[in-house]
């Protein structure tokens, strides 16, 4: 009995989850979370090569490791893109970037200080 109670309690439930889905804003709600998710996603990876090849050069060292601080996605009058902010670290220095893609193809990395700290004169 304990069976038949639980297996029409899981019926019931997934029965939820459909009538929810016939609501037009809470499809397009998911529809855009996702799309937001897959192109900062589809992103990312050109955005922190666009922005370890700017450090590269400012920092002058060959071997930098960059992280994504933070991102989002970003509507301009004429376009719809991704920002990241870009920490990256490398011969002893460290640079925060700003780096927006259009797309894969599309990034500009931004100096976000316009300076580069000495890690060695920072505090722990």
């Amino acid at each position: 009995m304990e069976s038949k109670r639980s297996d029409r309690d899981g019926i019931q439930g997934r029965l939820s989850v459909v009538r929810r889905l016939r609501n037009p804003a809470l499809v397009l709600a998911l529809l855009l979370a996702v799309g937001c998710v897959n192109i900062l996603t589809q992103n990312a990876p050109s955005a922190l090569q666009t922005t370890e090849s700017r450090a590269r050069f400012e920092l002058n060292c060959p071997n930098v490791q960059a992280s994504i601080l933070s991102q989002k996605l970003v509507q301009g009058w004429r376009f719809e893109g991704t920002e990241y902010t870009i920490g990256v670290r490398g011969c002893g220095r460290e640079a925060v970037y700003v780096t927006y893609c259009r797309d894969p193809q599309d990034c500009n990395a931004l100096s976000q200080t316009g300076r580069i700290n000495n890690l060695s004169n920072m505090a722990p």
